[in-house]
């Protein structure tokens, strides 16, 4: 999930026995970085501490911990990790402080490419068959997204996509309607609407309530929109500031989420409904009995809270996706990265960059991997192989522009998304003030 929860600091620091370890990117050249793994029988390799910054937690935490089991059987030292939603800040200060840790794995990519820029990060090509394996293994659009000046610095070992609009499939079948595909286009998610309104069904359940980050879910829509409408150079564009906020591409991008928002009787309670609905509630309409929406476009953590919610409720017969019309697809994605090219630092990373590891996550479930060696099989029913599916196959993957950005702008459109659905009149000086806020 994106927002809506915050986890205090904790730190772990586990010996050889206990695991705890996270994944990352590498920058020396030595033979000698990456110490060979024992032979059946043999003892294990002392590889030395290594120091993990990440976000996990919990029941992940848990699963992280099961992947990391068969490194901590070949190797020993002590693997401190340290997992915060305050990471961005936390990672700037250590760096900053001439103190980072061996590994980050943030779920944010703007650091990571100012880091890398500025010459503070490890290349992959500094662990031996480290890159090799991961050019190999990985999608060129996520291979491209951790390259920085023609360097590869990261890979992308737990995604998230924001390409999928959730849906009643009993809804659908009633009213003979079919779900769209990446080959639609946005007109066609508006026929779709009317086609279900003029039907009797409210189409969408739209929820932007967060605390202080409210407004987030509905930027998802705005940028996802951007995407597939402007291209990837435009949103691009965005995100490095060569473009405005205040572009005309990026303006109908707004106007075409409000044929959605300001459109009568297409959201479940209107534009006052969605901004005063929190968005974990706003899953839990389409899949009440009876229905009272058609429709949800959240990302693909949402599964999540329909399976809790109607834990009777079978995945591609109860609820089900499609994808966003246009095929592109945003998202978010924890990128692995390292500062130095240490014995443990590099059999880490080499160990958590493998399909056969993240395999072990995938089928506890709560974890979708982009490596290509991860079978669609091991996934544990077909609403989640599905998502799997299209992260691997996006030939146009984005991060999520609002984070990429961060800081006062990511804040300034948060707040103007609620404005806007409140008031699409204003529209102009709404997206004026967040490139002011940008300057």
């Amino acid at each position: 999930m994106r927002r809506g929860w915050s986890l205090g600091i904790f730190t772990v620091v586990l010996a050889s026995g206990l695991v705890l370890a996270a994944c990352g990117g590498d920058d020396d050249d030595s033979a000698s970085a990456t110490p060979t793994s024992v032979s059946d029988g043999g003892e294990p390799v002392d590889v030395g501490d290594v120091d993990v910054l990440g976000i996990w937690g919990a029941d992940e935490l848990e699963k992280f911990e099961a992947m990391v089991k068969p490194w901590d059987d070949l190797y020993t030292g002590n693997v401190a990790f340290t997992g915060t939603r305050d990471i961005t800040a936390i990672l700037t200060t250590r760096v900053e402080g001439g103190n980072p840790p061996d590994i980050a794995i943030p779920a944010e990519i703007g650091l990571f490419r100012q880091f890398a820029s500025e010459g503070k990060l490890t290349p992959l090509s500094a662990c031996p068959g480290l890159e090799s394996q991961v050019r190999n293994e990985y999608p060129d659009s996520f291979i491209d997204l951790a390259t920085v000046d023609g360097v590869l610095y990261g890979f992308f070992m737990k995604a998230d996509t924001k390409g999928t609009i959730w849906y009643n499939p009993k809804v659908f079948a009633e009213n003979n309607v079919e779900p769209l595909t990446a080959d639609s286009s946005f007109d066609d998610l508006i026929a779709l609407s009317q086609t279900l309104l003029d039907a009797g069904i409210t189409p969408w359940s739209v929820g932007v309530e967060s605390g202080a980050a409210s407004g987030w879910p509905g930027s998802d829509w705005i940028q996802q929109i951007l995407l597939n409408e402007a291209g990837g150079e435009v949103y691009d564009g965005i995100i490095d500031g060569s473009i405005p906020f205040t572009d005309e591409k990026m303006k109908d991008a707004w106007e075409k989420f409000g044929q959605i928002i300001h459109a009568e009787g297409f959201v479940l309670g209107g534009p006052t409904g969605a901004n005063a609905t929190g968005f974990q509630e706003s899953a839990f309409p389409p899949f009440e009995s009876p229905p009272q929406a058609a429709m949800l476009y959240l990302g693909g953590f949402a599964s999540g809270f329909i399976a809790d919610q109607f834990p009777n409720a079978v995945a591609g017969e109860d609820y089900d996706f499609f994808t966003f019309p246009g095929g592109g697809i945003t998202g978010a994605a924890n990128i692995a990265y390292a500062f130095n090219s240490d014995p443990g630092t590099c059999s880490l990373m080499l160990h958590l960059a493998k399909g056969e590891s993240q395999k072990i996550w995938v089928e506890l479930g709560g974890f979708t991997s982009v490596n290509k060696e991860v079978s669609l099989d091991s996934y544990p029913d077909a609403v989640t192989r599905n998502q799997a599916d299209q992260l691997v196959a996006a030939s146009d993957f984005r991060f999520d522009l609002d984070d990429a950005i961060g800081g006062a702008v990511q804040t300034a459109v948060f707040t103007a998304v609620t404005e806007y659905i409140s008031d699409a009149s204003s529209l102009d000086a709404i997206l004026a003030g967040i490139e002011a806020a940008r300057q």
